[in-house]
């Protein structure tokens, strides 16, 4: 994509879209490894009917039982965060793009064409978005996908 001297309203919301999905994303993610790193220390080690800990958890070779509500959390959350920031990345506006490509590498050399700096307030927006809608929202999100049956099925 070329980007021309004056960015109009589309190269502006494609900055902020992609700005917001890459700060997101990217607090997601490590939301994801905190999460994860919490509940995987003091899950049981068996399945435990008593507690609903029924599917298992592999973390390089470290086996414990989650709840339909962790499994299902842990999924959305790692199956979401990396592809949203991809995402993000690569829907915002670009210039001087160089490429290379080889047998087995491929290379790409570009500036952002943002001369506004909506892309980086757009990031921080979505950095500070991802622990509310994780925290405050995820929890209804991921029990409604639970009772309608999508328990862990990501």
């Amino acid at each position: 994509m070329t980007g021309s001297a004056e960015p109009g309203r589309g190269d502006a919301i494609l900055n902020a879209v992609g700005g917001f999905l890459a700060g997101y994303g990217f607090v997601v993610f490590f939301c994801f490894i905190g999460i994860e790193r919490h509940w995987a220390g003091t899950a049981p080690t068996v399945p435990d009917l008593s507690l609903g800990a029924i599917f298992r958890h592999d973390d390089h070779g470290d086996i414990t039982y989650f709840t339909a509500f962790q499994a299902t959390s842990c999924a959305l959350l790692f199956e979401t965060s990396i592809p949203l920031a991809m995402i993000g990345a690569l829907i915002a506006r670009k210039k001087n793009v160089k490429s290379r490509s080889g047998f087995l590498w491929w290379r790409a050399a570009f500036y952002p064409d943002d001369p506004n700096h909506i892309f980086k307030w757009a990031f921080a927006l979505g950095a500070l978005a991802a622990p509310a809608m994780v925290f405050l929202l995820g929890p209804s999100l991921v029990q409604w996908l639970i009772a309608h049956g999508l328990a862990q099925r990501f």
